[in-house]
């Protein structure tokens, strides 16, 4: 419950600050600006330091729980959209080393504790039946794509490698997809962010449209394509707590 509702929080405070830059963006541009130069002179004064911000955010992104409510895709972008311009080989090499680690101990903690801890806190930390059964089937079907993009959204990039783990994946073949899933999630983002501060200025100007079709655009993508899938989801949710609040009567 406690990850659940942690979970539930930053994301309601995400899309609480996303609406709320949305109206920044709209009447005050220049204050987005102010803050984009402070944070690039603190990230700069760090020097040395943010090799470490990288890799610790890089792994602490992929523990079970921990990831799924720290905002490291966010530190991820601001330090490779200033730091990368200093070292932006180094950055994203650092960056991979921390995936590839946290990963590889969250298959480990999955191989060790997986079953046992998704018996007793799986509801707990928002790994219920249902999450656990379209997880699974999800690696068995989907295995190599699954856990590689599963690196771009923090709920699968917490929990695949400890499932996976669970499962009983073989270390090799977890290896080969935790290498390149890294490599692609570390240059992806970091790139972003390279490329996020060489135009901020341009994008600031459009960023009250861009905010608003990225919101369009998801909405649209989740009732043309994926709407069936979620209502599947929401029903056998509701089956499983049925079954639970029955078995749990006197």
């Amino acid at each position: 419950m406690l990850s659940r509702f942690l979970s539930a929080l930053f994301q309601i405070c995400l899309v609480g600050a996303t609406l709320a830059l949305f109206v920044v963006a709209l009447f005050r541009p220049d204050l987005i600006e102010q803050f984009i130069e402070w944070i690039g002179t603190v990230v700069v004064s760090l020097g040395a330091w943010n090799y470490l911000i990288a890799f610790t955010t890089a792994a602490l992104e992929s523990f079970p729980v921990l990831g799924t409510f720290l905002p490291g895709q966010q530190v991820m972008l601001v330090i490779g959209g200033f730091y990368g311009n200093i070292d932006l080989p180094g950055i994203i090499a650092v960056s991979i080393a921390g995936a590839c680690i946290g990963n590889w101990l969250g298959y480990i903690a999955g191989v060790y504790y997986g079953e046992a801890f998704l018996e007793k806190y799986g509801d707990m930390v928002g790994l219920g039946r249902t999450e656990t059964r379209r997880l699974r089937v999800q690696i068995q079907k989907n295995g190599a794509w699954f856990i590689i993009l599963g690196k771009f959204h923090n709920f699968a990039r917490a929990f695949i490698p400890f499932i996976a783990g669970s499962m009983g994946m073989r270390a090799r073949t977890f290896w080969i997809y935790n290498i390149a899933g890294s490599i692609l999630w570390a240059t992806v983002i970091i790139s972003l962010g390279v490329f996020f501060i060489e135009h901020y200025e341009i994008i600031l100007d459009w960023l009250q449209y861009i905010i608003l079709g990225l919101l369009v655009a998801f909405g649209l993508y989740i009732w043309f394509f994926r709407r069936e899938a979620f209502m599947d989801y929401l029903r056998e949710k509701q089956q499983e707590i049925e079954e639970k609040s029955h078995n749990h009567r006197p």
